[in-house]
Parts: structure tokens; sequence; C-alpha cells
């Protein structure tokens, strides 16, 4: 039977076919000492995967290229007979892994540092790479340390293996003769040169024709409050630490930065507090979330795999941290080519599969505000605007090709056609790529051309949409409106609030060159930012910030900051005959997502709590364990009761900690009350955060 198969695979090799190996290897069925990733000690965010094959067990893990740095995986063991070992490493290659991961070994010799190539496929076909001999010891423990620090790509951790010197000698005899021979066909030489791969257009800003002002935050206060409207009261301090905190880093603050700020008697408190959260890692990480979820709520999911959004998100925080403008962000998001794992920034068009129509109408919608997907089957029923402003939009994107891999959205490539027009259905004319309501360019342009012209236009500072859509996103998400609402439409249809304010921010935005830090700090900076809205402010002026609901990972990071909440990776499902693709495992962030995310983009008034947020936030298994105030459960309310015998000072860290703030006298009294009433300290005081957690206050930024 076993030559029978092997004919059966030579005979694949021979017609051009790749033999496909088992998906998954059984660690106990290998020689050696084994130990798959699920024994090794993690620090940092891993992400569990069964896209590339074979892997050991059920799965292998990843770091999904972000945290460099912050991840490591450590296998600790004892070999059974002192000597000399091979260290083996399982990993499955691909183009999009990092060239050069450092493995520490520590041993009878003591500790080295290896390098490993995971874009390069390692020597055994189950997956293993040595990485060189080295002694152990049977009386004392060694370990294996594969850190993600340097790396600039995906980092695999899928297990490791310790082969004695003759055991590595046959798993490399055994390795050569289950290889198929294969027949080597000598390719003629070309005679012209390959063609070397086409590159993404460098981004180069293009002046405005028009010169723009930037404000100081008085004048945007007079703009935004109207001339005859009464000066708005600011709100308390530890009100505009949480709401700051919230707006920018996604988070309410620490106990530790709500002390610190309380402490600082300086009168520029307020603005030291910006500058410390606008120079914050997460103010990028907060800020990439919300413009992934307004990118990701309306791109379809593909049939193949699942989009996995997390480079993505990594990507947009570190440019919007490092300054990079906003046009050029949009600009490198509309101009990729190659795979989406090695250039994120890939994502809105790969994502979108390079479908013209999706990518046309999204393109308007995201980054300008308009809405022309309604004009894709017919003209517009109530504005001018035809047929044609829709299918001119999707020309730019005729030549676009995507392909997608099985089950791996960092393998999705964007590549160029040389060929291809498009026509509006039922035209028998071809469409020249059109931008919304400008001159039409040339048939036959590359694919490159075309979206590089594109993206030029769209991001243009003489493009009346682009920074105004921009700042009525953030003027919506800080203020609690927006000049236009929805905020993602500034159409003709559309009545705009105090236009004279949006066209006066907009011209900052484009004064400081798209700094987005710029636009925040002289938002949060206003008066009108650190105050409430008047209840009998007139309907076109802004007296103040309204309450906004807390998006999914903003709820998430503030169970962090609460209670120690912890991102915990489900088991990810085993691949059937059924379910080819099982679902990639959940997180605890991705559960909190999947209750209270929304889309950024849709209205207030549709923006309800649901049951499924009142159940998770009451009965989710493991914010109760966070809540869980026995000493040996290591939990903050538990560390909080053993330290702290006086029920009063309890009282302060929990509200301090969950709400940033301090509570009132009679909610003093009322949990004091409750206290005494309880036999039992610890279940009193599980119902006092459970209670904090549970409130609308906690949901909400106020």
């Amino acid at each position: 039977m076993r030559t029978a198969i092997q004919s059966v695979l030579c005979l694949l090799v021979l017609s051009g076919f790749a033999a496909t190996v088992s998906a998954q290897t059984d660690p106990t069925s290998l020689s050696g000492l084994t130990i798959d990733d699920v024994e090794a000690k993690l620090t940092g965010e891993w992400k569990s995967s069964t896209s590339s094959k074979p892997y050991l067990g059920k799965s292998y893990l990843h770091d999904a290229a972000v945290g460099k740095g912050e991840k490591s995986a450590k296998f600790t063991f004892r070999v059974p007979v002192a000597g000399d070992y091979h260290v083996l490493v399982a990993y499955t290659s691909n183009n999009n892994r990092a060239p050069k991961v450092p493995v520490t070994i520590t041993s009878a010799d003591g500790t080295s540092t290896v390098f490993i190539d995971q874009q390069q496929s390692p020597e055994l076909g189950t997956g293993f790479q040595s990485v060189g001999q080295f002694a152990f010891s049977d009386t004392a423990d060694a370990s294996v340390l594969i850190e993600t620090k340097e790396t600039t790509q995906h980092v695999i951790v899928d297990g490791i293996r310790l082969l004695s010197i003759a055991e590595f000698k046959t798993a490399l005899k055994d390795e050569k003769q289950a290889r198929p021979a294969t027949v080597v066909v000598q390719k003629p030489k070309s005679k012209q040169p390959a063609k070397p791969k086409p590159k993404p257009p460098e981004f180069v800003r293009r002046p405005a024709k028009s010169q723009f002002e930037r404000l100081s935050p008085q004048q945007l206060d007079a703009l935004l409050n109207g001339m005859d409207t009464p000066e708005a009261k600011p709100v308390d301090d530890v009100t505009f630490l949480r709401r700051v905190s919230l707006d920018l880093v996604g988070r309410q603050p620490t106990l530790e930065e709500y002390h610190e700020f309380l402490a600082n008697k300086s009168p520029q408190r307020r603005e030291q507090a910006i500058d410390r959260l606008l120079a914050s890692e997460s103010f990028g990480k907060n800020w990439g979330n919300y413009w992934s979820d307004v990118i990701a709520a309306r791109q379809p999911e593909p049939q193949l795999t699942y989009l996995n959004y997390e480079s993505f998100r990594g990507w947009l925080g570190k440019e919007i941290n490092a300054g990079t403008g906003w046009d050029e962000i949009v600009f490198r998001m509309l101009t990729p080519i190659g795979l989406v794992g090695d250039g994120p920034q890939g994502a809105f068009i790969g994502f979108h599969q390079g479908e013209r129509n999706n990518l046309a109408g999204e393109t308007s919608r995201v980054f300008l505000g308009v809405k022309i997907a309604c004009a894709q089957c017919h003209d517009h029923p109530f504005l001018d605007m035809p047929q044609t402003t829709f299918h001119g939009m999707a020309a730019f994107f005729a030549r676009t090709s995507v392909k997608l891999p099985w089950n791996d959205s960092d393998g999705i490539e964007i590549s160029s056609s040389t060929k291809g027009e498009h026509k509006m259905p039922g035209a028998k004319s071809e469409m020249a790529p059109t931008v919304y309501r400008g001159e039409a360019l040339d048939l036959g342009l590359s694919d490159l051309e075309r979206r590089e012209q594109l993206a030029y236009w769209v991001v243009s500072g003489d493009n009346p949409f682009f920074a105004r859509s921009f700042v009525n996103h953030i003027q919506a998400r800080l203020m609690g409106r927006g000049f236009f609402h929805p905020v993602d439409d500034l159409g003709e249809s559309a009545t705009p609030l105090n236009p004279e304010a949006h066209d006066s921010l907009a011209g900052h935005f484009l004064a400081t060159g798209f700094g987005v830090k710029a636009l925040f700090r002289l938002l949060v900076s206003t008066r009108t930012y650190q105050s409430n809205r008047q209840p009998d402010s007139p309907s076109s002026g802004f007296t103040g910030a309204t309450p906004k609901k807390l998006r999914g990972d903003e709820l998430f990071d503030s169970l962090v900051t609460a209670i120690e909440l912890p991102n915990i990776d489900q088991q990810v499902a085993a691949s059937t005959d059924k379910t080819r693709f099982p679902p990639p495992a959940k997180s605890t962030r991705d559960l909190v997502n999947e209750a209270f995310g929304f889309d950024p983009s849709t209205k207030d008034v549709l923006l309800t709590r649901t049951m499924k947020q009142a159940i998770f936030m009451m009965n989710n298994d493991q914010l109760h364990r966070q809540i869980d105030a026995k000493a040996d459960s290591g939990t903050v309310l538990a560390r909080l009761l053993k330290a702290e015998s006086e029920n009063a000072l309890v009282i302060e860290v929990l509200y301090a900690r969950v709400l940033s703030r301090s509570p009132t006298d009679a909610e003093r009294a009322i949990v004091i009350k409750h206290v005494e009433l309880i036999d039992d300290r610890n279940e009193a005081f599980e119902d006092v955060l459970w209670s904090l957690l549970n409130s609308a206050e906690f949901t909400t930024r106020n």
C-alpha cells in the first residue's frame, strides 16, 4: 500500500501538481522530544491560525506583525538523557513571514541566540528547521525562547523538537527517501531581462491653490458658539480628564493618572494632560481602531477567507502616531500593490477584493463623505447625479486585480492587469476614469497610473470634500454631533450645521499639512469641548459636548483599566468536511466588539443599548472572574480588600478606577449601608463593583 501511495505522489509531482501533506501533525507521533505551542509560556497577545500547513497539533500562533518586542514564547524542558541534541523550531513559511526571527537557546553551554528566516521552507517536511546542536543536562531545566523584537513581519510559533544526533540523521534520511523524484525541465533562457515588479507610487504633497489659516482655540470657540450665544461653563477637572482620556486614548484614566492629575496644581494641567495623551502610543491605536471600523463596517466578507484587520489597525495607529498626514495615509490606501501581509495599507482595496463598484462607492463615502452608490443602477432621482458619476469613478479600478488565497487574508495579493476597461451596464462604449464632477482621463492608462491620479485628486487641498469629511468625523465624535449628520453624507441633500465653522476648521486642518494630532489638540483645547451642551442653546451652534456611547474597543480597554480584564483567545475550531474554513477563534476583545461595536458612521439615534450588551455585562463568565473578591483570586478587588481595611477608602478607589471620580455623598451613603447589611464583606463589594460596571455612566463618554 505504501509503495502505491508513493507512486501516486510521484505522478502528481511529474504532472505539475503539488502533493499536499496532512494539515495537522500529532506531536506524540514524532521521534525525540516534541513540545507544541500550547505548552509554551506566552507574553503579549498571540493569534491562533490554521491558514498555512502543515502544523503541530490543532493550530499555530502568529504575532499579526504588531506589538513588536512585546511578545515572546518560551518552551521550558528537561532532556531525559544528558548529551548533545539538535534543536528544531517548527513554523509554516510564507513571504509575509519575518526573515530574521531571534531564537535564544539556554543549555548546559550557556545562552546562545540564533536567527531563522521564516520566509524559507523548513528543512523537514513536517515543518521543522534546525537551529543548531547544543549540550543539555538531564538535571537542570533548559529553554528555547522565540521573540518578536526587531522583526518586521509575521513571526510564527508552532513548537520545538529536540533530537539526538542519531535521531536527527535518521530524520534527514527519512525526509530524503520520502520525497518523490522530480523531473527538472530546463527552461530556455529569456533573451530579455525579467521586468521589475511594480512599486506603489511615492507620495509628494502638492500645494493647494488656496491659502488656509490656523485657528486658535478661542477663534474656534467663537465660530462654534456664535456671537450671541452665552458662554458655557467648563466641566470640572475630573469630568474633563475622563472625557479627554476616552476621546484621545480610548479608555478612562488609570488610577495613577487620576491621582497625578488631581495632585498637579499647575494652571496648565489640562493642557499638560492633552499633550501627554497625544504623545501616548494608545492615541494612534485608538483612532486606528476608529478608522478601521469605518472602513470594515461595509466591506463584504469573501467566501474563501476571514478578514483579519489587526495588521491594518496596527499600521494606521503607527502612521497616526508618527505624525503622517491624513492625505498621505489615504493616498497609500488607494495605491497599494503586492501582498496585504507585506503592506497592510492594501487592506482597503484587497479586502474589497478589487471589486470596482464597491471601491468606487466606498472611496467616495469614506474619504469624501459623498454617497454616489445610489447612482450605480440609475440616475439619482432627487439630485443632479447621473449614472455616469458612479461609473466614471468605477473606471479607475478597471485594471485592479486581486487574488484571494484560501483562508489567509494576509495572502491577498493586489496586482495590475494590462488590459480592461469599464462599461456602464447596458452601454456599449467604455467609461473613461472620471472623478466626481471632474474631467475625464484618457482610456488605456495603466492601473497604477489611474489609481495614482485618483488618489492625488481625492487628497488634494483643492478638493472641497476631503478635509471637510475628516474634520466632520472628528467633530462628531468629540462634540457629540458633527456639521453634517450622518457623518458620511456631505452631499447636496444634507443640511449643514454652522458651515462657516466647518470650512474654517477644514482650513486649519489643511494649514497644518493634514496634521491629525494638531486637529485634535485644537478641538479638545476649546472651551466648547470642555463644556457640556446647554439645554437652551440654539440649534445652529455648538455650546458644549454631548454624551457618546463607547465603541467596542473603547469599552474593552476601559474594562482592562478598571479590572484588568485579560484578552484570552478561544480554542481554534478544527476543520471538518462540513466546515472547511472554520471561523477564527474569538478573543475577549472580539467578544466585547461583537456586543458593543458599531459602524461609526451610524446615526446616534440608531445606537441603542441591546439585550446582548446587557447580558454580556451582567453574566459574562470571564468578567465575573475579574470581580471575584476571594483572596486567592488575585483580582484587583481582592488585592484592594486585602490591603485596605477601611470601607470608605475602598469605595473611593472603586469609583476612581471605574468612573474616574469620587462618589457623591448620596452614593457613598448607599454603598456603606449595603456593605453593612451584607454579612460577607467580599460579597458586598463584589455587588458594588458589578453595579458600577453595569452603570450607563461606565459605557458612556459624558
